[in-house]
């Protein structure tokens, strides 16, 4: 959960890789300003209309300004915004206060990193949930595709020319190369293999996409919760009936239910069991794989900060997690304001965060913690 949230917003400097794969990414961005630039250059009539991809990746090519420029219009567009709307803070009670989708992507990953030490983590945390929004909405279409054809090449593509279309701040930092080198082997994987989803790539930014937004319910974080659970009720059915190995589920009331397709708002709608639709077995094991998810993240995120030169950053990553759930998913995995509070308050403590989770991933309310087994 929290992975899925920061993967891809921090970034490195150039990966090189052979073959075509890692180019493909560009091929039709550099297509549309070539068409572009040819069409002006004859005098021609036809208009072409550069596709959002194109036009973020035209955008980073020509955006000549030095990181302080970057910056300092970055923290006097927030200074507006906030004035503008009467807040002190960009996050109350773990919302948004102001809208920042109007930053450019250098922006917003110049306050997502807290470029010059200019901005609190509150903002951090909006300005990393708005690159998060942007990068699936540049992925939506091919992710739609993708669901109906089986082919996963589309996507790949989408998803480099998405990361090739981040500034120098962004290209400079290592994990840009990492997700580099996971979406050029996915890349490969889809091509060699159409309509089989690409396996056994550490840190793929494709997987976990496919993991945060799901693949079974349609728009299960923008549709009424009870909508959403009578959708995952019909997936259900179909699911038991269609089960053949030993010891899954081919009922609501016995065996092992794969949740693993269903995103964490459609998990949340079982485990809460909106509209009354789901057994006692499918609520408990719904609540259960929501536990190991949160288990997992948290452990994840608290491992792979430790030893960071910034002590927020594990605080930060917990914070973003929190913003980006729903009201629902909040509810089931117990993540209460009084939790939220006291990540804010222990935002740079990594430790005493980590000790507020038990080592199955609730949260913890005395006794040992989840601490005690990392």
């Amino acid at each position: 959960m929290v992975g899925s949230v920061t993967n891809g917003y921090a970034a490195n400097p150039y990966l090189t890789t052979t073959g075509t794969a890692a180019n493909a990414a560009t091929t039709a961005a550099t297509s549309d300003a070539s068409s572009a630039a040819a069409a002006k250059a004859g005098g021609s009539s036809v208009n072409v209309t550069l596709s959002a991809q194109a036009q973020a990746a035209l955008a980073a090519q020509t955006d000549t300004r030095a990181t302080d420029a970057v910056v300092g219009a970055a923290r006097t567009a927030l200074d507006k915004l906030l004035a503008d709307a009467k807040a002190t803070s960009a996050l109350k009670n773990g919302k948004a206060t102001i809208d920042v989708s109007g930053l450019d992507r250098r922006g917003l990953y110049a306050i997502a990193s807290n470029q010059g030490g200019k901005f609190p983590i509150e903002e951090q945390v909006v300005a990393s949930l708005q690159l998060k929004a942007n990068r699936d909405a540049s992925l939506s279409a091919s992710a739609s595709v993708m669901r109906v054809t089986g082919d996963y090449t589309g996507l790949y593509k989408a998803a480099l020319a998405n990361l090739e279309a981040a500034g120098p701040e962004e290209k400079a930092m290592g994990q840009w190369a990492k997700d580099k080198a996971a979406l050029t082997e996915g890349l490969k994987q889809a091509t060699e293999k159409p309509g089989v989803q690409p396996k056994g790539i550490e840190g793929d930014p494709v997987a976990a996409y496919l993991k945060d937004t799901g693949g079974v319910v349609s728009n299960p974080r923008t549709r009424d919760i009870e909508k959403v659970a009578s959708d995952v009720r019909s997936v259900l059915n179909k699911q038991y009936a269609a089960a053949t190995k030993d010891g899954m589920a081919t009922g609501p009331d016995d065996g092992q239910i794969d949740f693993s397709k269903f995103d964490d708002r459609s998990l949340a709608a079982v485990a809460l069991n909106k509209g009354d639709q789901f057994s006692d077995h499918e609520v408990a094991q719904a609540a259960a794989e929501i536990r190991t998810r949160n288990r997992d993240s948290v452990s994840g995120a608290f491992i792979s900060t430790k030893g960071s030169s910034d002590p927020s950053a594990f605080g930060k990553t917990l914070i973003t997690q929190y913003a980006s759930m729903s009201d629902e998913e909040r509810q089931a995995a117990g993540w209460t304001p009084a939790l939220y509070d006291k990540m804010i308050a222990m935002q740079n403590l990594s430790e005493k965060l980590a000790s507020m989770f038990n080592s199955d991933g609730s949260v913890n309310s005395g006794g040992t913690s989840l601490l005690d087994y990392l």
